[in-house]
């Protein structure tokens, strides 16, 4: 009753979850154009995910693994028969893959072990723990990882965490009614995740028990990857205020899923701009044919440096008019960040100050 209430009041006077207000873009995530201006940048079509493995990078590309070669090109070491949906370094210097159709396996320099197959749908991101245990983030029991726009949209609830040990066949279900849980990662206290479309982190105790680390994002936070002293966030599209509204009109909402093709949404995105059909490419966006930087987009890069309490320290991004959109994964290995940018597909490559934080 209480909530209801809530929930009416918040409504009318526009606060809470029915206000269209941002945070800005300041302090640790204060605009810049580093994952555009530093780093070495090697293309690779369809890239969704990296890992670290055995001394070289991988590369997750629709059902193709990849390894970066010596003279920087990419090789394919293997195809699966699902696409792959995540790929997380393991203690044994291997790598743990999820595919899309729920097997989970695991891959080294001998080949590919024997999969565990799974029920789980909608695989977004996965971590592995000394012991071997698994921890697994389904982003929703009714879409696909692929789909996320519509269970944006839709206002989606049905994510779920779950943890796989290494005696056990089947994975258990630790917490549900996420809202996107889009990526994981094992900490002292349990573990974090992320809740995309409530722009947030939770930290998980062994107990169950959920608090909110890292709350009110202007963009929606994806996976995270652990460091030494903190992680880094991948933060797949940014947040608009023009989504913000739609998003407050149910109605509105599922009739643009319905008549309209999914290219036209006024939906974030991996890469925004491409036709002149798309919201905001019109108007004041564009002056004299150019996009500016600080326009509103539906698509950008953003990657964000987190301490080990999940604070944020600082962040390499790319802007409206910049060339590194989407980004969906960020590993650090022997001094080196390596950044996925699903929406222009290519790998960056940072090293030096980028990765410690200092100014270009």
């Amino acid at each position: 009753m209480i909530a209801a209430i809530r929930c009416s009041l918040d409504s009318f006077f526009g606060r809470g979850e029915a206000a269209v207000t941002l945070p800005p873009l300041d302090g640790a995530l204060r605009a810049n154009r580093r994952l555009d201006d530093e780093g070495l940048r090697r293309p690779l079509p369809g890239v969704t995910a990296l890992a670290v493995a055995e001394g070289g990078l991988y590369a997750a590309a629709e059902r193709s693994l990849h390894r970066l070669h010596p003279d920087h090109s990419w090789q394919k070491v293997a195809e699966f028969e699902a696409e792959i949906a995540a790929l997380s370094q393991a203690p044994s210097g291997g790598m743990v893959l999820a595919l899309s159709d729920g097997q989970i396996l695991t891959y080294g320099l001998a080949g590919t072990g024997v999969p565990r197959r799974s029920a789980l749908r909608g695989i977004t991101d996965l971590a592995v723990t000394e012991d071997g245990t698994l921890w697994i983030t389904c982003g929703s029991d009714r879409h696909g990882a692929e789909d996320w726009q519509r269970d944006l949209m839709l206002r989606g609830a049905g994510g779920s965490l779950w943890r796989l040990a290494a005696a056990e066949a089947q994975p258990q279900q630790i917490a549900g009614g996420l809202a996107w849980a889009g990526g994981v990662m094992a900490c002292r206290e349990g573990v974090i995740l992320s809740e995309s479309w409530r722009h947030r982190l939770l930290r998980l105790s062994p107990g169950g028990a959920r608090e909110v680390v890292l709350g009110d994002l202007p963009a929606y936070p994806g996976r995270l990857s652990a460091t030494g002293d903190g992680a880094w966030l991948s933060m797949f599209a940014p947040r608009s205020q023009l989504v913000e509204f739609v998003l407050r009109e149910p109605a509105y909402c599922h009739r643009m899923l319905t008549e309209v093709a999914r290219d036209y949404w006024i939906a974030p995105r991996m890469r925004s701009g491409q036709s002149f059909y798309e919201a905001l490419q019109n108007g004041a966006v564009k002056q004299l044919g150019l996009l500016k930087p600080w326009a509103p987009s539906m698509s950008a890069g953003i990657v964000l440096r987190l301490d080990a309490g999940a604070q944020p320290l600082f962040s390499l991004q790319s802007r409206a008019d910049g060339r590194s959109h989407g980004v969906t994964h960020a590993v650090e290995a022997d001094g080196f960040l390596h950044v996925a940018a699903a929406g222009d597909e290519v790998v960056i490559t940072l090293s030096g100050d980028a990765v410690k934080g200092d100014a270009a």
